[in-house]
């Protein structure tokens, strides 16, 4: 059996590039707060602390302002109309699954047979084998 070098020479080198590849320089700023400005001292606000009123104030005024006194309506975009927001429900409510006693339990479950030129679409009695086929499925809840 005739051995390349150039596997040979792979499989021996291997474990040196593994303890290099696991090797880490030691840096200089181990404990030091990585997100740390440097020129600044990091003192911390003592617990509990928070701004005044009067500095609450006087940035909400900053603020103010800045921004037009026009304000916010419904026409300022989709963003603050509720539309979406309702699809949303809407689509929610359509993807849940319903109970296998309620008013729709074939919901997500075909009730019909289909062939080439046909569609039988069953209901009532008939819709038996698809209401068991749907519980077997799990298209349906027993609970709620």
């Amino acid at each position: 059996m005739k051995i390349s070098p150039l596997p040979a020479l792979a499989l021996a080198t291997a474990p040196l590039f593994a303890a290099y590849a696991d090797w880490q320089e030691v840096t200089p700023n181990v404990g030091k707060d990585p997100f740390a400005l440097a020129d600044t001292p990091s003192s911390a606000p003592p617990p509990g602390a928070r701004p005044s009123d009067e500095a609450i104030r006087k940035a909400v005024r900053e603020v103010m302002a800045d921004h037009p006194d026009k304000p916010f309506s419904s026409a300022d975009g989709p963003a603050l109309n509720g539309v979406a927001y309702r699809e949303f429900s809407r689509q929610f409510s359509e993807a849940k699954k319903p109970h296998c006693m309620g008013p729709d339990p074939l919901k997500h479950q075909p009730h019909e047979i289909r062939t080439r030129n046909w569609v039988f679409g069953v209901g009532g009695i008939f819709a038996a084998p698809f209401w068991a086929a749907a519980i077997v499925r799990g298209k349906c809840n027993w609970t709620r």
